[in-house]
């Protein structure tokens, strides 16, 4: 009677013995995935940014500042430049430390596959989640450093051996392997659409839109195509009427994954975007958007803006234009535009709800994958596949371009290079702001050739970032770094 029982502990005689506990370890899993700043890692005390937060040294907004699409206020900008900062606190750091969430997805996958709690069932989808959570990291990790060498052995969680890059073959076998074994999960979700509880889980057209990622980023055109029309084109998913209510809106029928925001983890993505001298600002047909009321006007942080090139390849019916800001009323009541060259570029709300903003963020998700990309991507593989538009692809751009109230122009219907431009075109008037220009960029050889052309100092091989230095150097030759690094 006397015996101590400890109910705070969690160790392995207590805990992966049901499904309360499975939730558990998984949620924190999660933890690079919201629009917070950032997080404290429990096993070494680091903190980190969030992977989708709207700072200028986050996965969502630094790839995207190199690119023709977004620019840093301040024109001496390292991500403008190509010139990397350095990796103690930045973001090649952080998004580097996704090896670590890869290796704590390895170990929960191995614990509840060796727990008796729960049925077999609910094991099973606890694991597709973790390993579609595990594949998008690594897709990340891939993304901006090539491959890396994750854990994925559960044996080898607790040895410090230190152990080469896999092969780059090897590497997308990885990622295949785990989003195979998701989407073949009965018990798997196929979305959260209907579950407002559980929105911003991984479900099983989470795991095929990362397929589709892979597998445009390896201009793997066959099986982009195969994903697109037998599996997510099949799932339910729409373009929904009005493109501002994707970021009014949770969990619409376009959202494949968002990551959810509310008063306690608000979205800056606006408040990053807005000017410091901002009291309310314009589109280009005099529309006001105002941050804050009357008498809480609240400024931005002038972290980032639009490129007035960009802008420019938006046709004035364009209802995605309605949501960029052209010009604005600084706080002292001075006007600022173009014409005056007072602005440094236009500004990229996006959000446009101002409703119940009583803080500088806003309690809006940001939307990670839609439908609109998938179509565009389908439509990409299309042109690629029969050397030119077809009439499925061009149905599928249809679809987005007619939301924007906007057509295909004849002269992109000519053969597969024009259309192929003007896709990469239309998903960056699309996407912007959605951290997809940088991959984009890249798969069409032009990221580095843009970069050249606006004055940038870039080499072809920042294609890639450089490993942190510190990897390199507890390494001591094993781990080989990015060429030009």
């Amino acid at each position: 009677m006397l015996e101590t029982k400890n109910y705070t502990d969690m160790v392995h005689s207590n805990f992966f013995q049901s499904e309360k506990d499975f939730n558990s370890a998984l949620i924190a899993i999660y933890r690079p995935c919201t629009v917070d700043w950032g997080y404290t890692d429990g096993g070494t005390g680091q903190w980190h940014r969030s992977l989708f937060n709207a700072d200028k040294n986050t996965y969502l907004i630094a790839g995207d500042l190199s690119t023709d699409i977004l620019r840093s206020y301040q024109a001496s900008d390292v991500y403008e430049h190509f010139q990397v900062r350095p990796s103690t606190g930045g973001p090649i750091e952080d998004v580097y430390y996704m090896i670590r969430f890869v290796a704590k997805a390895t170990d929960v996958i191995n614990r509840i596959q060796n727990s008796s709690g729960a049925t077999e069932e609910i094991r099973n989808r606890y694991i597709a989640e973790a390993k579609t959570l595990r594949a998008f990291y690594m897709y990340v990790l891939l993304d901006w450093f090539g491959p890396v060498s994750v854990k994925l052995d559960p044996s080898t969680l607790f040895d410090n051996t230190i152990v080469p890059r896999p092969s780059y073959d090897d590497y997308i076998g990885y990622i295949e392997s785990d989003l195979n074994d998701a989407v073949n999960t009965a018990s798997f979700p196929d979305k959260y659409n209907d579950s407002p509880e559980s929105w911003g889980r991984m479900s099983k057209s989470i795991a095929y839109a990362i397929q589709i990622r892979l597998y445009m980023h390896e201009k793997n055109w066959a099986k982009v195509k195969e994903v697109a029309e037998n599996k997510l084109m099949k799932m339910g998913f729409s373009i929904i009427g009005n493109y501002k209510d994707l970021f009014i809106k949770s969990c619409t029928s376009e959202h494949i994954w968002s990551i959810p925001a509310n008063s306690s983890l608000a979205n800056y993505y606006v408040v990053e975007t807005l000017p410091d001298d901002f009291k309310r600002g314009f589109n280009h047909k005099g529309w006001v958007y105002q941050h804050g009321d009357n008498d809480n006007a609240l400024p931005g942080w002038a972290a980032f803006c639009m490129r007035w090139e960009f802008y420019d390849t938006f046709e004035d019916n364009d209802v995605r234009k309605e949501t960029i800001l052209c010009e604005y009323e600084t706080i002292g009541g001075q006007i600022k535009n173009r014409a005056n060259n007072n602005m440094v570029g236009p500004i990229g709300i996006k959000f446009t709800d101002n409703t119940g903003v009583n803080s500088t963020g806003i309690s809006k998700e940001q939307p990670i994958i839609r439908y609109a990309e998938v179509l565009l991507s389908y439509a990409e593989a299309e042109n690629e596949l029969n050397n030119g538009p077809t009439s499925a692809a061009i149905d599928a751009v249809t679809q987005v371009t007619g939301r924007a109230n906007t057509t295909i122009p004849a002269s992109a219907l000519v053969d597969r290079d024009s259309f192929r431009s003007f896709l990469l075109a239309e998903r960056g008037r699309e996407l912007f702001g959605e951290g997809q220009r940088r991959q984009d960029l890249i798969r069409h050889d032009e990221y580095i050739k843009r970069a050249k052309e606006r004055g940038d100092k870039a080499e072809d091989y920042q294609v890639l970032y450089p490993i942190p230095q510190y990897v390199i150097t507890e390494a001591g030759g094993v781990i080989e770094q990015n060429s030009g690094y």
